[in-house]
Parts: structure tokens; sequence; C-alpha cells
């Protein structure tokens, strides 16, 4: 976890998330909880797919052997933020042995996380804690990332012989340039059109 403390100026978003949860391993302490001080935390995709806010990886799957959490950039809000962090810092502390049951629904109760344990959501006794976190380093300086749609390449055009219904994409660069319009198919010669789409 590095040099940072309280009056660190938080530049990044992972020296923000990684001072966050110094003061959380606070919270833990105090239950009685040991959060491994060697845990990596980055904003980045969560296992399990984009809907995923958060993922905590166990030792044995990290070639530096230590816990790895990752925030999905999906996440903006700073104290969504810190509850995802929470839930994730209880797998890291667990290293993930127990999923989301026995020992990480005590841990979970007891920093102040409620609802089902695969969803948690921050406790009415949680949330000062946390907001006084916030108050202390600021804000997550991170906007919401969407993942990019696919940019459209280049429209591809449906070519198909009138004779025997042989048919084959290509672009309209690619149709401009043929030499010849036989069939490849059945070999006859002029019977190759283009098809327009049908209209929804």
């Amino acid at each position: 976890m590095s040099n940072l403390n309280i009056n660190t100026k938080v530049i990044t978003r992972e020296q923000w998330l990684n001072l966050s949860s110094v003061e959380i391993s606070k919270l833990f302490k105090l239950e009685g909880y040991e959060y491994p001080t060697d845990a990596k935390i980055s904003c980045g995709w969560a296992l399990g797919g984009q809907k995923v806010v958060g993922s905590c990886n166990n030792r044995i799957s990290s070639e530096a052997n230590v816990n790895e959490i990752f925030i999905s950039p999906i996440v903006q809000d700073s104290l969504e933020a810190l509850g995802i962090l929470t839930h994730e810092m209880i797998h890291a502390i667990d290293d993930c042995e127990h999923g989301h049951r026995g020992i990480f629904v005590k841990m979970m109760k007891a920093i102040g996380l409620e609802g089902k344990p695969t969803s948690t959501r921050i406790g009415k006794e949680l949330e000062p804690k946390l907001l006084a976190i916030i108050e202390q380093i600021g804000s997550y300086p991170h906007k919401k990332l969407n993942r990019a749609t696919k940019k459209q390449g280049t429209r591809m055009l449906k070519m198909a012989c009138s004779d025997c219904d042989w048919s084959f994409y290509a672009s309209k660069k690619m149709i401009d340039r043929m030499v010849t319009n036989t069939c490849l198919d059945c070999g006859e010669d002029g019977t190759l059109q283009h098809i327009e789409p049908k209209k929804r």
C-alpha cells in the first residue's frame, strides 16, 4: 500500500482507492479483522463482465502473490466506490476463500454493509464513516467509462446469382473492381446482381 497517508495529495484514482483502503482498514481493525496491506487496488473491468462493479482475486491467482481488487470504471460516485471497495476488502481479508458465505457474511454485518451478500449496500451506520473519508481525501477522481461501441466498418453488400442463389458479401469498392459477372458456383455469365436488404 506504499507511503500513502491522509495528507497525501491524491492525483490518480488508484491513489484515491488505495488511500481509501487505508482508512477503511482501520474500521475493519476495530472489528478485529486485518486487511492485507500488500493488496493491490485498481480501477478496471472486473471479472464476470461489464455489469460486475467490483472483484477481488485471491493470492494464488496473482503472480505477485497478492490480492488484486478491481473497481469497475462504470462507477464514478465516491460513496458507491467506497461501498464496493469495502465489499471487496472483505474478500481480500478472507483471501476469497468463502465467497459470499460464512465469514464473509459475519464481516459484512460487522463492518456495516447490508442486503444480499452478493450485492451489498452501505448501511446507516457505515455511511457517515465513509462520507468522512470522502471529506478528508476528496471525491473519487474518475468519470464513468462506457464500453466503446464497435465502430461500423466498411458496409458489405450482398451479391447473388439469379440462377442458383449462390451469394457472397463484398464492399462496394470490391464490387466495382470485379472484372466478371460470372457466378463462381454455377458458372453462368451475367447472373450476379446486387441484392438490396429488406426494409424492416
